[in-house]
């Protein structure tokens, strides 16, 4: 959906932001039990977090976690990373509560999709030899970011809300307006300076890409809309799977914008007497429904990546350079240059012992991997172009002048 503006308010973006599954899960065998309590047990030894792989061929994926020395809410095995959270007891089959929970995160939900990322759960569980029996809604986080004049955001502005919740704490730092938060325990929201919690806490820069701003002005301000949903409330509204959820996001959106939370002329007067003000009218109506991956966040991430990778290199290049005075017989570099790097850079490839066949073999495998990375991404913005939705033109632009053996070598 196009951004849209009405009373100096402009929506940006709107959809999914955290979700959380209870899984009722059958295990084929208790073989996996043996092997997350054994890399536990490795986790408590050294009291610090290890990481734990998940492999899923058909994705050609590898999934990264940290796998915690402990549990947590009652349950035995904890890992987790940027994309998702696993928690599993110890139980071949369910009895009073899920033995699986699984968060999905915000920066997976914006970029794959709720999809997707439900198909990477459902196949990293099939290869671990469960059955999914049920999949319920833990908790959903709805969201709408817009686009308003840096003078509307003041406390002067919930003077109009009319709201079906007696907690309400606002928040400010040097008599500026930060956020609100709005009830508590199966049903909340939140209004905030999404901006300001990017810059000063979250660091998701790239929720710029999603919105397509380079930077928010200084006489505008980017505020976040958000409704947490817990399943008892989901079981209120009549949604009790995951698929039954992800149908009516429109609705749940509807019933939190429109029956739970208002800002509407004349509060504390009798119904009939209020009429909703335009700009959150504008909120109401303006939901996207299941978020699709945005265009933008594929690169960002993959610039995102190449920045940490080449980080990562130059630290150990640096370090390794440093093991030249290891028992501190030399004096210190007065000067180090890109040459004399790139010296130890090729005593690095000595010393892993691989022969450029090897090394040649491992670059192809990766560069294989990307192009099907990429040609999926670009399929995803073909579909997105066809439904009218906000696409990576760019990337369809290439994607017309690569070689057809770059096009159709990578379609598998």
């Amino acid at each position: 959906m196009k951004s849209s503006v009405l009373a100096g308010v402009r929506v940006l973006a709107s959809g999914v932001d955290s979700l959380n599954l209870a899984l009722d899960v059958k295990w084929n065998d208790d073989y996996i039990f043996e092997i997350l309590e054994l890399t536990k047990e490795n986790a408590l030894k050294l009291n610090k977090p290890i990481p734990f792989v998940i492999n899923i061929p058909s994705r050609n994926e590898q999934l990264l976690f940290n796998f915690a020395p402990h549990g947590t809410k009652g349950y035995k095995w904890l890992f987790s990373s940027n994309e998702f959270a696993f928690r599993l007891y110890d139980a071949v089959e369910p009895k009073s509560r899920p033995n699986v929970m699984v968060e999905i995160r915000s920066e997976t939900l914006w970029r794959r999709g709720i999809q997707e990322a439900l198909d990477i759960i459902d196949e990293a569980l099939k290869r671990w030899g469960a059955d999914v029996l049920n999949k319920k809604t833990s908790r959903i986080d709805l969201c709408m970011d817009v686009l308003i004049p840096a003078p509307m955001w003041t406390e002067d502005l919930f003077d109009n809300m009319v709201v079906r919740a007696r907690n309400v704490a606002k928040y400010t730092k040097n008599n500026a307006l930060q956020g609100v938060h709005i009830g508590k325990g199966k049903l909340s929201g939140r209004l905030y300076d999404k901006a300001l919690e990017i810059e000063t806490s979250s660091q998701k820069t790239w929720m710029y890409d999603v919105w397509e701003l380079k930077e928010v002005k200084e006489n505008e301000r980017a505020i976040r809309i958000e409704f947490q949903l817990l399943r008892e409330t989901i079981k209120e509204l009549g949604f009790n799977t995951i698929e039954e959820t992800i149908k009516n996001l429109e609705a749940i959106w509807a019933y939190c914008s429109k029956d739970w939370l208002k800002f509407q002329t004349n509060p504390g007067k009798h119904h009939t007497q209020r009429k909703t003000l335009a700009w959150w009218s504008q909120i109401q109506n303006s939901f996207l429904g299941i978020p699709e991956p945005t265009s933008a966040i594929r690169s960002k991430a993959v610039r995102t990546t190449q920045l940490q990778l080449s980080s990562q290199v130059v630290g150990l290049i640096t370090s390794l350079a440093a093991t030249k005075d290891e028992f501190g017989t030399e004096p210190l570099f007065s000067k180090v240059t890109f040459k004399s790097l790139g010296y130890v850079f090729q005593k690095a490839l000595r010393i892993s012992g691989k022969t450029e066949e090897e090394l040649r073999d491992a670059v192809n495998e990766k560069r294989a991997k990307n192009h099907r990375g990429k040609q999926k991404y670009k399929n995803a913005n073909w579909e997105r172009l066809n439904r009218d939705l906000p696409a990576d033109i760019q990337s369809l632009t290439y994607a017309l002048e690569e070689p057809y053996w770059v096009r159709f070598n990578y379609d598998s």
